[in-house]
């Protein structure tokens, strides 16, 4: 957004003289951001207002000429081109130094003196282009005709002009939730509380009907229409604005249209207030209905474009026909022209969520919507009326007001009063202050302040939590915010907190550390668990992976009910999104294996000849009530079930299943082993198992085939919640070797493929207590072969080959009468 430093100075006399630096300095370190300033007077230096006193024919050039020109000090002789340069007419004369673009092209260079076919000239006479201005009589090339200026020959060109003006530019975002700045008037508001000084009301007069012409307004979507205000003005001659008011609107990024336009835009930048004037003889009636648009409605908007409504929209209309999309864009059916001799002039507040949604869904975001979506004050709108009858008044003699002014205001709203305990703001503010300054800077800035004393005995405050409750004769204000203030922005004592500090001065309040016991945190022993596991899995060459929360119902049911019964997993009870960012993502994962295995796979087929390991640790969610409350002042609500999981997902780049399930199952029972957690896999389905602790189904691992781009891919994965398992509340203890020898014995057997080593595994583990381990080595799948490792240990003494024989022998015996295994000699 654009600001003028002089317009803002009609509201506000600042104290001294302010560079644009300074200006924009000042406001961005106590109101809004200014990303960048032009000094209208400095891209102007050395320009004056010349007089022509001599003109005489250039000695050798037929189409150039030799001038002198009074600039006040001096008369200086300067060769020029121009073909209406004449005696006694005024110029606009850059002097040596300035800068200029000859023939408005090119880059900006510094004027010397310069020799033109032996003629020395020291000036330049310029056309309004080479100094980057306008000029309405502009004649071809000939040079900027100022015999108007009732100046002396020598005034700076910039205070001739009236372009010795400051322009701000101010970032948009950083006024968002401050709905009063998108004008100058706020801004001056502003300046007012900083420089304390007065502030100076617009020039804007009661509405007095001259003649009694009704305008009638209805209303049938109130909700969304704050306040509406019309009146209607006639005598009215459409013509080009005054040089004032054209040049004002130039300076602020608006192109000037006609008289009566360019009074509704002006407001609008001077006061934040958008208008919109309509040809009231163009109207069916002198009335306006404020209306719902309807499903699949066609309209026109000024910008010659035509577009499609829907019921959400609302319209400005008369009786029959649409006349404006309310707060973005009128339409061309009532649009001011030439002919126009009588308005409706329209001043209004739409209820800021309709506006911001209607303009984007129709992808117009105009000036007036950057407006009307902030959620402007209700009292603006009449001032802003005002404001405009005064200016057409005086830019179109004659002009009358026709009807009495309509204003439909629903449901006022009164600002309530905050509470302000003055030790909880001198603790945020981290100084403190007078208890008048304080009361004196909120009341510059238009709030009410009431001083009370607290004496309930230490109860602390409503709405200011956090007080220090330093006892019962603890001061605090009650604040009440001004009418544009407190449509959105001041709802809460830390809003009040900013507009102290901000206004004092954040450079004032002194640079301090705060003060608090330096104390190791509470140890959190399932995050401690967290990290020994990737520590572990990164040990193992595992690369961790982090996939989004969000998951599509297809891609959870592409999975077997069986993966997620064996990793005892939940999708019956989804978490659904209310406002989800992809409307097919609008679930909350109840595992990870769905996201994880899907990247997986796509890495597969980008490295089909790597071996691919990867893991993942993060939450999941289930439709369950969790333990965290959902907060608010519902406090027996509470946040879904969202535990820790692990998973695990892996592929060998030869193709080889049995290893690479081998390879995994390993890693699992590594990292069981290592947090010292008993454990054991229960078979289930086909090529799966169950993961068990203590009795409790904690997990699963498994193959999963899924078929992609023509290939086969078999995938061992594992899932198990963390939540589960015992948290590891002390630290990790590394013994020394164990006193006693080890013995071990292999065995190779030929079974039937029906039979799984994890049944035969436990079934070995029974025998005796002094099998410390099985290890399994080798598998030949095609003849049902197995072999294996026992490794045999007590922890009390060395052990003697017969009675590790003698366990061999029931090893032997279980396998063959158990599982009708053949040993191998």
């Amino acid at each position: 957004m654009k600001v003028s430093f002089d317009i803002l100075k009609k509201f506000v006399t600042p104290p001294r003289e302010f560079s644009g630096r300074e200006l924009a300095d000042a406001l961005t370190m106590s109101t809004v951001e200014v990303d960048d300033y032009t000094d209208q007077a400095k891209s102007l230096a050395g320009a004056v207002v010349g007089l022509v006193i001599k003109v005489s024919p250039h000695p050798k050039a037929d189409k150039l000429k030799l001038a002198t020109v009074d600039i006040g000090k001096k008369e200086i002789e300067v060769v020029c081109g121009g073909v209406n340069l004449h005696e006694g007419m005024k110029v606009a004369f850059a002097t040596i130094g300035t800068r200029v673009r000859w023939h408005g092209q090119g880059d900006w260079v510094t004027l010397a003196k310069a020799t033109i076919r032996g003629v020395e000239s020291c000036g330049m006479a310029c056309a309004a282009e080479e100094l980057e201005l306008q000029d309405d009589k502009a004649v071809e090339g000939g040079i900027m005709d100022l015999t108007y200026l009732e100046v002396p020959p020598g005034t700076p060109l910039a205070h001739a002009l009236g372009l010795n003006d400051i322009i701000l530019d101010i970032d948009n975002k950083s006024i968002t939730h401050r709905p009063d700045l998108w004008g100058h008037f706020g801004l001056a508001r502003e300046l007012s509380a900083m420089w304390q000084v007065p502030l100076y009301e617009p020039k804007a007069p009661r509405i007095k009907p001259e003649i009694d012409v009704p305008l009638m307004v209805s209303v049938k979507k109130p909700v969304h229409v704050g306040r509406y205000l019309a009146v209607s003005v006639g005598h009215l001659k459409v013509a080009p604005s005054p040089k004032w008011l054209q040049s004002a609107l130039l300076s602020l990024g608006m192109r000037p249209i006609n008289n009566i336009v360019d009074v509704t835009n002006y407001v609008m930048l001077e006061l934040g207030q958008p208008l919109h004037a309509f040809d009231l003889d163009k109207l069916v009636s002198p009335e306006i209905v404020i209306r719902q648009a309807k499903k699949g409605e066609k309209f026109t908007t000024l910008d010659g474009v035509e577009r499609e409504l829907d019921e959400s929209m609302l319209m400005i209309a008369d009786k029959k026909h649409a006349q404006a999309i309310a707060g973005v864009m009128g339409g061309q059916t009532s649009e001011v022209s030439n002919s126009t001799k009588t308005i409706a002039l329209e001043s209004a507040t739409f209820e800021a969520v309709n506006i911001r949604t209607t303009a984007a869904k129709l992808g117009l975001r105009t000036e007036a919507s950057a407006r009307f979506e902030k959620a402007l004050d209700p009292n603006l709108a009449e001032l802003a009326l005002r404001r405009a009858i005064e200016l057409f008044k005086e830019i179109c003699p004659g002009a009358k007001v026709l009807s009495p002014l309509v204003d439909v205001y629903n449901n006022p709203r009164s600002a309530q009063p905050i509470e302000l305990p003055l030790s909880w703001l001198f603790a945020r503010l981290g100084v403190e202050l007078p208890q008048e300054e304080v009361k004196n800077i909120l009341e510059r800035l238009g709030f009410k302040v009431e001083r009370t004393v607290k004496t309930d005995g230490g109860t602390p405050y409503r709405a200011a939590e956090g007080g220090s409750g330093t006892g019962e004769d603890d001061e605090k204000f009650l604040v009440t915010p001004p009418s544009w203030r407190a449509t959105r922005d001041i709802t809460i004592p830390e809003d009040l907190v900013e507009e102290v500090a901000r206004i004092y001065g954040y450079g004032k309040i002194p640079l301090a550390l705060p003060k608090f016991p330096i104390e190791p945190s509470e140890r959190d022993l399932a995050q401690d668990l967290r990290w020994k596991i990737r520590d572990i899995l990164i040990g193992a060459d595992f690369i961790e992976t982090l996939s989004y929360s969000f998951i599509s119902e297809k891609l959870i049911t592409d999975l077997a009910d069986e993966v997620y019964e064996a990793a005892d997993i939940n999708t019956s009870s989804l978490v659904e999104l209310l406002n989800p960012v992809d409307k097919i993502q609008k679930y909350l994962r109840p595992a990870l294996l769905p996201n994880v295995l899907e990247q997986f796979v796509k890495n597969i087929l980008l490295l089909p000849h790597d071996n691919l390991k990867v893991f993942e640790i993060g939450r999941v969610f289930f439709g369950a009530e969790g333990d965290w409350s959902s907060g608010g002042k519902n406090t027996s609500s509470f946040l879904p079930s969202q535990p820790y999981h692990l998973v695990l997902c892996q592929r060998l780049a030869v193709g080889d299943v049995v290893n690479s399930f081998r390879l995994l199952k390993g890693t699992v029972e590594q990292i069981l082993t290592i947090l010292g957690i008993n454990f054991v896999f229960e078979s289930f389905g086909s090529n799966m198992a169950k993961v068990v602790v203590d009795g409790k189904h904690i997990g699963g691992i498994g193959i999963i085939n899924m078929q992609r781009s023509s290939l086969d891919l078999a995938i061992s994965f594992a899932e198990i919640n963390l939540d589960l398992l015992p948290q590891l509340s002390t630290p990790s203890i590394y013994s020394g070797l164990k006193p006693n020898d080890f013995q071990i014995r292999d065995l190779s057997i030929v079974v039937s493929n029906n039979v799984r080593w994890i049944d035969i595994e436990s079934g070995l583990k029974k025998i005796s207590p002094l099998i410390e381990s099985i290890e399994l080595f080798d598998v030949y799948s095609t003849k049902g072969s197995l072999a294996f490792h026992i490794t045999f240990r007590s922890p009390a003494r060395t052990l003697k080959s017969e009675e590790v024989e003698e366990i061999v022998k029931q090893a032997v015996n279980l396998l063959q009468n158990k599982f009708g295994a053949t040993v191998r000699s």
